[in-house]
């Protein structure tokens, strides 16, 4: 019966420990540096949240909607960051009527005009966007989600 007991506790506590993610800190401008590839960081930026996404799935990871991160609203060339499709916390959800909601890590609605801070594991691709390419040379998938001042 310890025995049971035990595991249970370890499992819990690894549970709970798995959910506070913690990266490097980075500005945007650097986000997509080839030292940062497979590492967790952490990025401010604001979500252009247009309401719609071709969310999908790859092999055991759960479901993904891609949604761009900038630095500033009106910036064009935006940052791929993947969020986990669900209705907990640093999650996107969908909704019929007002389509794509993103919460943060606590529970709260992001606006596309909150300023956010992201912690992700970032992905550098191998070839180097070209000049006329619309979005950066790199991936987020978001781990956190946090209001920002």
């Amino acid at each position: 019966m310890k025995k049971y007991l035990f595991l249970v506790v370890l499992g819990l506590s690894l549970m709970a420990s798995g959910c506070n993610y913690t990266g490097i800190p980075v500005e945007y401008a650097n986000v997509c540096d080839k030292k940062n590839d497979k590492q967790y960081v952490e990025v401010v930026g604001y979500f252009k949240n247009s309401g719609s996404a071709m969310c999908s799935k790859s092999g055991n990871e759960p479901m993904r909607c891609p949604i761009q991160l900038v630095d500033k609203p009106d910036q064009a060339k935006p940052v791929s960051a993947y969020i986990d499709l669900g209705s907990g916390a640093s999650s996107i959800s969908k909704d019929e009527a007002k389509g794509l909601i993103i919460r943060d890590d606590k529970n709260e609605v992001i606006e596309n005009s909150q300023k956010v801070k992201v912690t992700a594991s970032l992905m550098v691709y191998d070839t180097p966007s070209k000049p006329t390419d619309n979005y950066a040379p790199c991936s987020l998938t978001v781990k956190k989600i946090e209001k920002a001042q």
